[in-house]
């Protein structure tokens, strides 16, 4: 009876722990919309384009000529485009970007001039760095040429 009463008592706990096991509910499938509610809200981004290119050749020139240059800028998405910083690399350049919001579809430009009466003659690059609200933070233009020297 004895040898009848262990095994058995082992196959009951066994058979009870598998039901309660067992007893679980299996895991919901979850839905679009409720991974849609666990997610953080994401930042929209406004867009920054350069129709005419981002860089710009003033090509040769000489001495005593101050250079200038209207990048336009087109917001094509649909939040509003804030230029918060225009940085240029030498104090040779001026940048002046509009200080109101960009709305979707609209234009403005980018004002720079570029003064360098007196530097090396020869071709030169200089960038000029545009920090907006868009997903890459920023976008480099670029202002290039041929300095010579009056004959």
């Amino acid at each position: 009876m004895k040898k009848l009463v262990f095994p058995l008592a082992l196959l009951l706990l066994t058979a009870c722990a598998n039901k309660g096991q067992n007893s679980k509910e299996a895991p919901k499938a979850e839905t679009a919309a409720d991974t849609l509610k666990k997610e953080e809200p994401k930042q929209f981004y406004a867009q920054m384009e350069f129709p005419d290119g981002i860089i710009y050749d003033f090509g040769n020139y000489y001495e005593r000529e101050v250079k200038t240059h209207d990048f336009v800028v087109r917001n094509p998405g649909k939040e509003p485009l804030i230029i918060s910083n225009v940085e240029t690399g030498c104090s040779c350049i001026t940048a002046t970007a509009a200080k109101k919001p960009i709305l979707e579809g609209q234009t403005d430009v980018i004002h720079v001039s570029y003064d360098g009466n007196g530097f090396t003659e020869g071709f030169w690059g200089k960038h000029i760095r545009v920090h907006a609200n868009i997903e890459e933070h920023y976008i480099d233009l670029v202002l290039q040429g041929s300095y010579y020297k009056n004959k």
